[in-house]
C-alpha cells in the first residue's frame, strides 16, 4: 500500500502526458488562437465586402454620371435645335412683316395712282363731253340756227360742264383755247 501511495504521489507530482496535453491543448488556449484567426478572417472578409460594395457604388455612380451627361447632351442638342427653329421662325416673321409693309405701301401707292387716274379719266371725260356741247352749239350757230344754239348753250350752262372746257388750244398752241372761244360765242348769243 505504501507503494501504491508512492505511485499516486508520483503521478500527482509529475505531470502525466494526458494532463500535460490537456493543459497545452486546452480549449481555452485553442479558442484564443482560433478566435484571433477567426477575427482576422472575419475582418478580412468584411473588408473585402466593403471594398466590393464601394467598387460597385463607384461603378454605379460613374455609369449614372455617364447617363446624365448623355441626357444633358441630348437635352442641350434638343434645346439648340428648338432655339434655332425659333430664331428661323422669328426671322421669317420679320421678313413677312417687311414684305407685308412693302406690299401695303405698294397697294397704297397703287390706290393713289388709281384715284389720280380715275380723277384724270373723269376730268378727260368731262372735257370731252364739254367739247361735244361746244361743238354742237358752234355748229348750230355757224348754220345760222341762233335760237337752237342759244337753247343748247342754256342746257350746257345747266350741266356745269363749262369749267371742263380746256384752257389750252391743242390744235394751235398760240390760238385761243376752247374755253375762250365758247366765252366769245356766248357773248354773241346773249
Amino acid at each position: 500500500m505504501a507503494e501504491n501511495n508512492k505511485d499516486l504521489s508520483k503521478q500527482a507530482s509529475s505531470p502525466s502526458p494526458e494532463t500535460d496535453g490537456q493543459h497545452k491543448g486546452s480549449p481555452r488556449s485553442r479558442s484564443r488562437g482560433q478566435q484571433r484567426r477567426s477575427q482576422r478572417s472575419v475582418f478580412q472578409y468584411i473588408t473585402v465586402l466593403f471594398a466590393a460594395a464601394f467598387l460597385l457604388l463607384l461603378m454605379t455612380y460613374m455609369m449614372q454620371q455617364r447617363l446624365n451627361k448623355a441626357e444633358i447632351d441630348n437635352l442641350q442638342e434638343s434645346s439648340n435645335s428648338t432655339l434655332q427653329t425659333l430664331e428661323n421662325i422669328i426671322a421669317e416673321r420679320d421678313q413677312l412683316r417687311q414684305e407685308n409693309q412693302e406690299l401695303s405701301d405698294q397697294l397704297e401707292q397703287a390706290v393713289q395712282e388709281a384715284e389720280t387716274s380715275a380723277a384724270t379719266v373723269t376730268k378727260q371725260e368731262q372735257a370731252l363731253e364739254a367739247m361735244d356741247w361746244f361743238w354742237r352749239i358752234q355748229r348750230q350757230f355757224s348754220r345760222g340756227y341762233t335760237r337752237a344754239a342759244r337753247e343748247l348753250a342754256e342746257q350746257f350752262e345747266a350741266t356745269g360742264l363749262v369749267d371742263a372746257l380746256p384752257d389750252v388750244s391743242y390744235a394751235e398752241p398760240d390760238g385761243p383755247s376752247p374755253k375762250q372761244q365758247y366765252a366769245e360765242l356766248y357773248d354773241l348769243l346773249f
